[in-house]
């Protein structure tokens, strides 16, 4: 302690060496009193002072690594630690270094104190140097931390060699670079193109690029260059054409390629394979050009179409009358290229039409470009205003009378309807009727819209006997007039459109409720057939007729001659039968050749000839086969004189 007042005399007698340490002496009372002196000594030749402290408590000191280094004192509850983090390098002379300080553990708050006596926790702006941090709990549990902020150190890289792409479009260029001077491993290596920590590149493409290599500081260096293609590039120009219209496709891309090694290939997106791509729709198109050396550029184009017209129209549809035509539709168009033309279902060529009614109306609008919209725009009136005529008919079917009502109904319009009848009746809606022909009524609505109706009653025929009428005949063609029993009857009836029923009464025992009905009769004889019918009036009619129905007779003659001169006396050879189903006939001479041969009961018969030529007076020998009416199948042979 004398050494030291001693010192401070010395100091005192020279104001310019007080000056001068002045901050070496605030320095000096601060480390006695924080941290204890055990001696001090003065050195007048060096001007420096020598103190040696005596330690407050135990102690550790940490080795020197990652720039900093620890020191604990006091008793503490447990370990405190602190984390170190911040620019603790300088890159360049001119960066200023800082440092961030993490402390964990120990029971906060924290004070800190730094070999400059400033009590700041982060310390910002510094220079390289050793820097040196008190860090003590609320306990006054303490540690020292040294921290190294590195100087300037160069890093120097250079590019070792590059290798120029194919093509324009290939990948297969690449760069080397080489690290020269540094602090040491690790560096990290940031290529413009993403790669990462690889000193040479690979698979690039023509263009500029970058290198980036940081060392463990974060001190960088980059560098700038460009891989070119040995190869010419392909230059491509186009000239493009949009779709006139917007739902056409008259589009077409024509490109010329100049560059590279003609010839040239094309493939476009669309599958086209030449240099000029036409009738496009509007889209983006594609195409790769590949040139004779292999090397290829791509493309894309878009195809515009023109913007689309869109049609608009006021319309008026508040018609008071179903069939009015006082309605309008006025159109506005945008879009497409003007001028514009119109041509309306109607024949309008205007963008309005008047005088409209009721419906539907179509407009087709076309463009400059001849591009064209259709629009349907409806035209919608009232509910028509309608009148129906019914009727109702109390009939007297014995004296053939008919009395009744009619009456009117109404839909649409707009209530309230004035109703007036042809018997001048007046806002009534039914009216009676006895012998009117006609009956006609005229309705109208509240806007005076009005409609007509007419219906005809016809009451005369109700009670006629003409009504009803029927025939009847063979269902198969024959040629015999006379019925037969079990020969099919077709009986067609024909009655007026009022008959809503009928019944069929046979005579025999049988009935038939159908209208046009097929019968058989199993026994001869004469029956009466009534034909009952019965109108929508619940009045009937009676039509009756008489049938004969004859037995079966079977007779079937050859003759022996015939003599074909023309004079129309048996100048035929042919069978007389009655009541065969069928036959066939043919003709021989003596010697056996074939002459004639007829089939079926419409035949006409052997007129004696053959080619044409009348054969001679003679014997002919006949053979036929016929058919009765009960199946029995019969043949005959005989000879027929022809006689000229």
């Amino acid at each position: 302690m004398t050494d030291f007042l001693r010192a401070t005399r010395l100091l005192f007698e020279n104001s310019f060496i007080m000056k001068r340490h002045i901050f070496i002496l605030k320095l000096l009372v601060f480390l006695i009193l924080s941290q204890g002196v055990q001696t001090i000594s003065y050195s007048q030749n060096t001007g420096f002072f020598n103190l040696s402290f005596a330690p407050k408590g135990d102690y550790e000191k940490d080795k020197n690594y990652d720039n900093h280094a620890r020191v604990n004192s006091g008793p503490g509850p447990g370990t405190m630690s602190v984390n170190v983090s911040g620019q603790l390098a300088l890159c360049t002379h001119t960066d200023r270094g800082h440092i961030i300080l993490d402390v964990d553990g120990g029971v906060p708050p924290y004070t800190f104190r730094w070999n400059n006596l400033e009590t700041v926790q982060n310390r910002y702006n510094l220079l390289s140097g050793t820097y040196s941090v008190w860090i003590k709990d609320s306990l006054g549990y303490e540690i020292r931390e040294r921290i190294i902020v590195q100087p300037p150190y160069p890093l120097e890289i250079e590019m070792a060699n590059t290798k120029e792409a194919s093509c324009i479009s290939s990948n297969d260029g690449e760069a080397k670079i080489n690290i020269l001077k540094g602090r040491g491993e690790p560096y990290k290596i940031e290529w413009s193109n993403g790669l990462r920590n690889q000193m040479h590149a690979k698979g690039l493409t023509p263009g500029t690029y970058s290198v980036k290599v940081s060392d463990q500081f974060d001190c960088n260096q980059t560098i700038y260059f460009e891989i070119k293609s040995s190869h010419a590039e392909m230059q491509v120009s186009e000239e493009l054409q949009d779709v006139s219209c917007s739902n056409g496709d008259d589009g077409s891309i024509a490109v010329q390629v100049s560059g590279g090694k003609s010839p040239y290939k094309f493939q476009w997106s669309n599958g086209a394979t030449s240099k000029a791509n036409t009738g496009l729709s509007p889209g983006d198109y594609e195409v790769l050009i590949t040139d004779a050396a292999g090397c290829s550029v791509f493309k894309t184009f878009q195809i515009a179409a023109s913007s689309p017209m869109e049609v608009s129209g006021e319309v008026k549809s508040d018609l008071l009358c179903f069939h009015s035509e006082e309605g309008f539709i006025a159109l506005n168009v945008d879009g497409g290229k003007a001028p514009y033309t119109y041509l309306w279902s109607n024949g309008g060529k205007t963008n309005k039409i008047q005088q409209l009614g009721p419906g539907e109306y179509e407009v087709i609008v076309t463009d400059a470009n001849g591009c064209s919209i259709e629009k349907v725009f409806n035209i919608v009136g009232p509910e028509k205003l309608t009148a129906k005529i019914e009727t109702a008919l109390d009939i007297n079917c014995e004296l053939g009378e008919a009395k009744g009502v009619a009456w009117v109904s109404i839909k649409g319009g707009k209530a309230p309807y004035k109703v007036h009848w042809q018997n001048g009746s007046d806002d009534i809606r039914e009216i009676q009727i006895a012998d009117e022909k006609e009956i006609t009524v005229e309705v109208t609505d509240a806007f005076g819209c009005s409609v007509s109706e007419t219906v005809t009653v016809d009451f005369s025929n109700i009670a006629a006997d003409d009504r009803l009428e029927f025939n009847y005949r063979k269902v198969e063609l024959d040629l015999e007039d006379e019925i037969l029993v079990d020969e099919p009857l077709l009986f067609e009836s024909a009655i007026a459109e009022d008959f809503i029923a009928w019944e069929w009464d046979f005579g025999d025992g049988t009935k038939s409720h159908e209208k046009d009905p097929i019968h058989v009769f199993k026994n001869s004889g004469d029956f009466e057939v009534v034909l009952r019918a019965y109108d929508l009036y619940g009045c009937s009619s009676v039509l009756t007729e008489e049938v004969r129905i004859k037995e079966h007779e079977e007779f079937f003659v050859m003759p022996n001659a015939f003599s074909p001169n023309g004079d129309g006396l048996n100048d035929k050879f042919h069978p007389v039968m009655k009541g065969v189903a069928d036959y066939k006939m043919d003709i021989f001479n003596n010697w056996g050749e074939h002459l004639y041969s007829s089939a079926g009961r419409g035949s006409e018969g052997w007129d004696g000839f053959l080619n044409g030529q009348l054969l001679p007076n003679g014997n002919y020998v006949y053979k036929v086969h016929y058919s009765t009416s009960k199946g029995e199948e019969i043949q005959k042979t005989g000879t027929v004189t022809l006689i000229r």
